[in-house]
This record gives C-alpha cells, structure tokens and sequence, in this order.
C-alpha cells in the first residue's frame, strides 16, 4: 500500500479522492510556488519518520551524488490530503512541483486532458523505461499513444492466511471455488470468521472485493472487454460475481455477515487471524506492511503467516491470477524548466533494481513495477515476500484493480453502491446497470485510465 517507502495509499486516494473533477484550467484562488533555489522539486509526504529518512538516504541524497545536474530538493507536504490539493492547485496554476507525484493512473487523467504533464515518449526511448518496466506497467501511463505517467509501485490482491490455524484443523488453502466453499463452511462450522474483512476504518475496502470477484470471477478478459466498451457493465458473467459476493456475504462468511462487516475494524482483523478465530484475510500486498504488529518475533509468531493467490472463483480463466494496480505514479510537470533533470530521476530509479528490492526487505515497500531478476533480492528478504513478487513478475495473465483502471466516478460508485447490495437494498443486476450508465458516461468524457491487454506473456 505504498511506494517506495512513502505514504500508504489508503492515505494518498483519500486525499486525491476529495479535489473533485473541476477543469484544471479554471480559476484559482491562492497558490504555491515552485520550491526555491535551483534543485529540482519533488512533494511528498510519508507515514513515518523511518520511512521518510530511508527514502531520502536512498532515493534522494544517492541520486544527488550522481546527478551533474539540478540536485533533488525533496519537500514534505503534510498528509495525503494537504499533498493532493496544495499540489493539484500549484500546478493549475502553473507552478509546482518538477516531478509530479500522483494516487495512480485515473488520477493522472486530469492532468494529462488539461496539457499540464509533459510527453514521456522521448526520455523513455533515451533512457529504454519501455524496456526495464513490467509491460503492463508502463501500457498503464499510455494514454493516447502517448506515455505520461511512469508507475512508482504496484499491489496486488491475496489471501493471507494462519498456518498454523490450518494445520490444526487440517483444512486445505483453497484455490477453486469448490474448495473455498468447502473450507468456508467447515470454518463457519467450527465458529471461525471464513473471510477476515471489515470497512469500519476505510470504506473503500469494498472495492477490494469488488475488484476481487470481478476479476476472479468474471474472468480478466471479461473485465477487460468492459472497460473498453467492447460490453457492457451489464453482462451477465458480470452480474453474476457480483450475485456470488452478495451470496457469501449473505452465508456469513465475509466478515462474518453483514452487520460485522461494516463495524470491523483492521486491528480487530489482524487479532482474529493471530489467534485463529479468523481463517484467511482478503488484503492487498501492502499487508506484508501492516501485519507488522500483529505477526512478529517479539512476539513469537511471525513464522505463523503464510499467503496464497485469491481463489479462482469462476472458471479456468480466472486461474493463475494477478489483480494488478498501480500504486502511485511520477510525471513530469510541462511547465516545469528542469524536465531533462525531472527524466534523470526517473530514470535513476528505474535503473537500480536490487536498490528497489532492498527498501522491501529492510523497510517492506512496494517496489517499482520493473522486470526483477533473481540476483535483485537481497539475502535477508522473506522468501515469503520474494514469492509475491516472483509470482507477479512471471504471471502470463493480469487482472484489473478498480482504484486503478476506472474512472473516479465510477470508482466511487463501485464501493458506495455496492455496499447498497451487501445490506440488500440493491440488486446485482440495478448495481451493474448503474455502473453501466456512469461509466459510459465518464468513457465519453475520456477519463477511462488506459486499459493493458490481460495476456502479457
């Protein structure tokens, strides 16, 4: 759930969710100038003192020493929220800063429909970034034909799970539907939460659901067809993912039935998984993170946790299945004077593979979505973590993460409404129709995050 070493995401969308849609070009009141001196600026905020000194060690006084030109100048702009708007107003009017630090792709989009990020094509034939990047990754900054947005990380759904919760009560880690339902009820049968899930702290938590039984469900190829108005929202495998989590919910095994789940709170969560009254939790990569208090050495049971790909709830398609995001995206301010030193750091950062690797061992980052090589990991890093991102990096097949590859309004929609089918005031098929209209809506006005074919291989 975060870049590298920097803000959680959850803390980053909820800053980007709330500057509204208004055109970049009108008026605004107030704004901030571009960092003083000669460096080249960069804003950012971090959710802790350890996290920000790594990065500025690593990522910032190391490019320093190496780069002839503008030296990084590295400001810190509060939390997410304060970032998102002091930055989004700064660049309306045309300062702020050099490098341009966003939530992920469909946040970007504004910026790149009012002329205020610079075209990445030339820098990314000189310095080959089409190349080193995962070709996913870098299709998600194409808008166009045009390349404007370099991710900075990548998540992606799992199922974290107590070993040693099911070594005694000698359940299998499912991979099938089959097998879910089978592990899900004899959990349910011995008093144990099936799913650990809850949105009392953050709400979006429902799309990751969301995203999960789309993608794992419906099927990638589904969801891509979706997005690219090759079919509606309507369609029925659609629907009927949307009906399959409604139906789990309505079993209790999603955080324990509906009324829970809207009262459980992440601490609560992870306490369940530790002491095995919860089986698995449905959780992004960035859990590797925030599991930390929950499963450590002091506390005697960090070897307990282990994780699994999320089930393949649908048919063969949704087999072997990486529902990827982006985290957080760099580009380049058009109206910056420093863009060649702006492409420099770009670069530097895509061009060290084991340095990205190293800030997930030692400080458990989400890294750079670049191609990683077995010889990138450092000696000490959790063969656990290692798997994930072997796992990704080798997968033929993508899926699609709704905070990155929808549009901001339907992305809203996605959670809120959805949330209405959980408690039963709406159905799958009224869900998916309203999803339809908006998103055909927002298609129009072209603000549909580019779309990266499932099949990568």
């Amino acid at each position: 759930m975060t870049r590298p070493v920097t803000i959680s995401r959850r803390a980053l969308l909820a800053g980007a969710g709330g500057l509204g849609l208004g055109a970049l070009g009108g008026c605004v009141q107030g704004s901030a100038t571009r960092s003083s001196g000669d460096g080249l600026s960069l804003w950012m905020t971090f959710s802790s003192s350890t996290q920000r000194d790594y990065f500025r060690r690593t990522f910032v006084d190391a490019f320093n020493t190496q780069h002839d030109g503008a030296p990084l100048r590295l400001t810190i702009r509060g939390d997410g929220d304060s970032l998102q708007r002091l930055q989004r107003t700064a660049i309306a009017s045309g300062s702020g800063p050099d490098l341009i630090y966003t939530a992920g792709p469909s946040y970007g989009l504004e910026f790149v429909q009012a002329g205020k990020f610079r075209a990445l094509d030339e820098y990314s034939r000189q310095y080959g970034w089409e190349e080193v990047l995962q070709p996913w990754a870098y299709g998600a900054g194409v808008l166009g034909g045009t390349s404007y947005m370099i991710p900075t990380s990548y998540e992606t759904m799992i199922m974290v799970y107590n070993a040693r919760t099911f070594e005694e009560h000698g359940w299998t880690v499912p991979t099938t539907r089959a097998e879910f339902e089978e592990y899900a009820s004899a959990a349910a049968a011995a008093g144990v939460m099936p799913v650990a899930i809850g949105n009392a702290d953050w709400a979006a938590t429902t799309e990751w659901l969301v995203s999960i039984f789309f993608n794992h469900a419906a099927g990638p190829e589904v969801i891509h067809q979706a997005l690219t108005g090759e079919i509606p929202w309507t369609d029925q495998r659609i629907v009927d993912a949307v009906a399959l989590l409604k139906d789990y919910f309505d079993r209790g095994w999603m955080g324990g039935g509906t009324q829970a789940y809207f009262t459980n709170r992440e601490a609560q969560l992870w306490a369940k998984l530790v002491d095995g009254s919860a089986g698995v939790y449905f959780v992004g990569s960035w859990a590797f993170t925030s599991m930390a208090p929950y499963f450590s050495t002091e506390a005697g049971n960090y070897d307990d946790w282990d994780w699994a790909p999320i089930p393949a709830f649908g048919d063969e398609t949704t087999r072997d299945l990486y529902a990827i995001g982006v985290g957080s995206t760099y580009s380049i301010n058009a109206d910056s004077p420093r863009q060649d030193d702006a492409a420099a750091y770009i670069d530097f950062l895509l061009s060290d593979r084991a340095a990205q690797m190293q800030a997930v061992a030692e400080v458990q980052s989400q890294p750079i979505p670049l191609e990683y090589r077995p010889d990138d990991y450092p000696g000490g890093m959790d063969p656990r973590i290692r798997r994930l991102y072997d796992g990704v990096t080798e997968a033929e097949r993508i899926g699609y993460l709704t905070w990155t590859f929808w549009p901001p309004r339907s992305d809203v929609y996605i959670y809120e409404e959805m949330d209405r089918v959980i408690t039963g005031q709406l159905t799958p098929e009224a869900y998916c129709a309203g999803l339809d209209e908006l998103f055909r809506t927002e298609a129009e006005q072209g603000k549909v995050p580019p779309t990266p074919e499932p099949v990568i291989a």
